[in-house]
């Protein structure tokens, strides 16, 4: 009996500890456009999701990123330098469940609180080489806007500012002005933003930059 109590007491912790995670960025997406998270999963299986979407990557699972979508997909390396893999959050490997259940839990909690309206999501394995980047942009396509949310989390044990790397928000400042925030790409860091209002960047990175990038969308996936 005492240990079902303890088992559950930890239970109803876990779940608090997680709502105040989840709403600490509900309140910074609807107050700021954006929220960090730090921690949103433990170190360890933050390490072994790394461990995993490194070896996807070294086996040659990844394919150059380009951009837009449909008839307007191209590649352009002065634009983009990164390399992606597709995930099927439905059905993922073993390594990734811990984080897809956390970021539905989140979905249900921005459901529940905002009517968000948030009915699917699309989410990729991303590496950055060795100089590395993303020139500053918007997630949305022109002929879709499904897109509400984006969401990155990030995997970079002991990252340093000089490895560059970083996230760069584009935030309205004072009296009208431009200001720019800089986000290091640091392991158990998740980043969430409005996909449709903050254009953001990459900033090139000097050694490997991993993460998982993805967007919570309003429709869901046509197959």
């Amino acid at each position: 009996m005492g240990r079902a109590y303890n088992l559950m007491h930890l239970m109803e912790l876990h779940i608090q500890s997680n709502e105040t995670v989840f709403e600490a960025i509900v309140e910074g997406v609807f107050t700021r456009g954006y929220a960090v998270a730090d921690g949103f999963l433990p170190p360890p299986e933050t390490r072994q999701i790394q461990q995993a979407v490194s070896s996807h990557y070294q086996t040659g699972h990844f394919n150059a990123a380009g951009i837009g979508k449909g008839q307007y997909y191209r590649m352009n390396q002065d634009i983009r330098r990164d390399h992606i893999h597709w995930i099927d959050h439905n059905s993922p490997p073993d390594a990734f469940v811990l984080f897809f259940k956390q970021l539905q839990g989140l979905v249900q909690y921005f459901n529940r609180t905002c009517y968000l309206g948030i009915r699917d999501m699309e989410f990729h394995l991303a590496v950055y080489p060795q100089g590395g980047f993303y020139k500053r942009h918007l997630d949305v396509f022109r002929h879709t806007h499904a897109r509400k949310l984006s969401v990155i989390f990030y995997l970079n044990a002991d990252w340093e500012e000089s490895q560059g790397g970083q996230l760069r928000l584009y935030l309205p400042g004072e009296d009208g002005a431009e200001a720019t925030l800089d986000l290091a790409p640091i392991a158990g860091r998740l980043v969430c933003f409005n996909s449709h209002t903050i254009e953001h960047e990459v900033l090139a990175a000097r050694r490997e930059r991993y993460s998982i990038t993805g967007w919570l969308k309003d429709e869901p996936a046509l197959f």
